[in-house]
């Protein structure tokens, strides 16, 4: 069923690709620098500020009461440090929130430029969960610092400021913000924790909640600026984790909006892409040193040439240079070609046998059906209210697990259970097949269906199909083969194929410091608010099919060895006349 020629024969492209992908690293942009001091920041009075907004409005949940009166609070400040400009504030209708929908307030104030330019952005957010979070509203108090400061420094470009509610789960603030504010937008700075504990190596970030990351070149420049003022060294973006984190794409962080919305954006804070905690201890000189890398960057992008925008950066990072994201696109499309013409050869043959092929086809959807009935009931769950969740998923310890999740995820449970254990076996009754069927369509089924699904998936995000390269080649090479692996082999092999997988579940408890468990709670949240997209969502479901289906394959029992041979003679047919001359052979 497989030739192993076409299959060696197609690994030769793989050697040029690689010649092709040395050749296209780049060097790293270098960061943009600013030559003014950031010395007017007074660190002393943006604590001030902070100590102030504290105590005045300790609950601030989104949405809330505390959290509408520190909008206007908001305004009046940025009223005093801009003088002569127009501070409007918005409303964000029925915006969805940990605590359910909810009336939201945007301010916003428009600093005008003295030459042409794209405006920059400069934004924080005021929601908090706990009660006080000093922490958590660090960033609004440096922000009308900063705004006093760029007002008497009269920058070259406009400077937007805005203060966001919904930080604390489903971004509505920054989302409603990034699609009303004006094109083109050269970078925004969203200001997170400034003045708490430093918990994390990930000071800068810039993921998406779709696919790709902000420019490397704005990423780099705040980083300069944060290691010039405080001596911190926010950690460059490591190739795993570019893997990881494109190939399935999600962030909590406030940032996420805005790069999916194509503005170049990072999230500046102590405590990464995670909020602060409640009860996180503020430092002055932290804030100061914070506020201060902020205002340099902010100096430092009206001063030099405009960041490119559009739609996120794929480039990967690899050994401090700058793999174009074309590269890895044909890189993966090399690395899947070998299965693809192995794959459509088998197919080839077995129709020229006459051998089914489509029923083993749809037995592997039937296989996949459980995680389409799963993956349906969870998304109903969020789309009728059953379970509070937001899009992009809350942060992790925002939504905790209660008796309604237990329920939802026991109901989820049986429902896979029952489609597994009822609704399959009478589809593979209709279809007359059987899991341990010895046909040769039933071993090549899986993998013509994972060699679909990662074409398509190649199309929509390379990096996704990446993560599909050792499933399409590992599934083909143990179910297709003339001569059949022993049943441990097959299984290890079939589980082996699932590394780069747990390689990114692994990358997300490292960034988001959760528990195994925690990790399928924040998975389940996601699927349910919505997280990945249904499309994509499906694509997964029939790719889960598809390595149950090969783990069925790979579980049969194994044939029985052949016996041994009794009798004396040839072991082999050799063909009429192999014993002598017959009558025939001496006609011709």
């Amino acid at each position: 069923m497989l030739d192993p020629r076409i299959y060696r024969a197609a690994f030769v492209p793989v050697l040029f690709v690689l010649i092709v992908v040395a050749f296209s690293l780049e060097n790293r942009p270098a960061p943009l620098r600013s030559e003014l001091v950031p010395a007017a920041f007074d660190g002393a009075r943006a604590a001030r500020m902070l100590a102030s907004l504290s105590d005045q409005y300790p609950s601030r949940r989104p949405g809330s009461p505390g959290d509408q009166k520190l909008a206007l609070r908001v305004a009046q400040e940025l009223r005093t440090a801009l003088p002569k400009v127009v501070v409007r504030t918005r409303a964000v209708k029925d915006a969805r929130t940990v605590d359910g929908e909810r009336d939201l307030v945007t301010v916003e104030a428009t600093l005008p430029g003295s030459a042409p330019g794209a405006p920059l952005v400069l934004v924080s957010a005021r929601d908090a969960l706990s009660p006080r979070a000093a922490a958590s509203l660090s960033g609004t108090a440096a922000m009308i610092e900063i705004a006093r400061v760029i007002a008497l420094a009269r920058p070259r470009r406009s400077v937007i400021f805005a203060s966001v509610s919904g930080s604390t789960g489903g971004q509505a603030g920054i989302k409603q913000l990034s699609q009303q504010l004006p094109r083109p937008l050269d970078a925004m700075i969203v200001l997170g924790d400034l003045a708490g504990p430093v918990t994390t190596d990930q000071l800068v970030t810039g993921w998406s909640s779709s696919s790709g990351a902000a420019p490397l070149l704005l990423s780099r420049t705040v980083a300069t600026a944060l290691r010039a003022e405080t001596g911190l060294k926010a950690a460059s973006p490591l190739a795993r984790r570019e893997i990881a984190r494109f190939a399935w794409p999600v962030t909590v962080g406030q940032q996420g909006p805005p790069v999916a919305a194509g503005i170049p954006t990072v999230l500046l804070s102590a405590s990464g892409e995670l909020p602060a905690a409640g009860d996180a201890p503020v430092d002055s000189t932290r804030l100061q040193g914070f506020g201060r890398a902020a205002l340099r960057s902010l100096t430092a992008l009206d001063q030099n040439r405009s960041i490119s925008a559009g739609s996120p950066s794929l480039d990967l990072v690899v050994t401090r240079k700058l793999l174009p994201s074309w590269a890895i696109r044909l890189l993966v499309a090399a690395l899947l070609l070998p299965a693809l013409l192995a794959a459509a050869d088998g197919f080839a043959r077995l129709r020229r046998e006459r051998s089914p092929v489509a029923r083993w086809i749809v037995w592997v959807l039937a296989v996949a059906l459980p995680f389409a009935a799963a993956e349906i009931f969870i998304r109903v769950l969020g789309l009728f209210g059953v379970l509070n969740v937001t899009a992009p998923p809350a942060p992790p310890g925002s939504l905790p697990f209660a008796a309604a999740g237990i329920g939802a995820l026991v109901s989820a449970a049986v429902i896979f259970a029952l489609a597994f254990l009822v609704l399959r076996p009478l589809i593979n009754g209709a279809l007359t097949v059987s899991d341990s069927s010895a046909a040769p369509g039933a071993s090549l089924a899986p993998s013509l269906v994972i060699s679909l699904v990662a074409v398509v998936v190649w199309i929509f995000n390379p990096y996704a199909a990446l993560l599909l390269v050792l499933p399409v080649n590992i599934w083909l090479l143990v179910g297709a083969r003339e001569e059949r692996l022993r049943r441990r082999w097959a299984i290890f092999w079939i589980l082996f194929s699932l590394l780069p997988i747990l390689a990114v579940a692994l990358v997300y408890l490292d960034q988001f410091a959760l528990s195994p468990f925690a990790l399928i709670w924040f998975i389940f949240l996601s699927l349910a608010g919505g997280t990945p997209p249904l499309i994509a969502a499906v694509g997964w479901c029939v790719a889960c099919g598809a390595g149950a289906a090969a783990l069925l394959r790979a579980a049969r029992r194994d044939p029985a060895p052949d016996q041994a041979i009794t009798v004396r003679g040839p072991v082999s047919y050799a063909g009429p006349g192999s014993l002598g001359a017959v009558d025939s052979a001496r006609r011709r």
